[in-house]
């Protein structure tokens, strides 16, 4: 899994929605509630960085793996406009 470099600021709200979701997994796991946590976390984050859009996504989906929640991070494509 490749996922494309982000900017300082997008990297950190990023990482402050990780720790959100894993909380969330921890109480919920892969269950309705932390999916519920997902959609709203993606949601902030795009809107935030529509530039990012895709690999933002793409870093939800793998931390969404490695936590356990899904058994492989379906990925989208990026496009490289320069």
């Amino acid at each position: 899994m490749q996922v494309m470099p982000i900017q300082n600021r997008s990297r950190r709200s990023l990482q402050e929605a990780s720790h959100r979701l894993r909380r969330h997994y921890d109480r919920y796991r892969s269950s309705a509630p932390f999916w519920d946590a997902y959609q709203q976390v993606q949601r902030e984050l795009v809107s935030a960085f529509p530039e990012h859009q895709a690999e933002l996504c793409n870093r939800l989906a793998v931390f969404a793996q490695r936590l356990g929640a899904v058994e492989k991070a379906q990925l989208l494509e990026t496009v490289d406009l320069e």
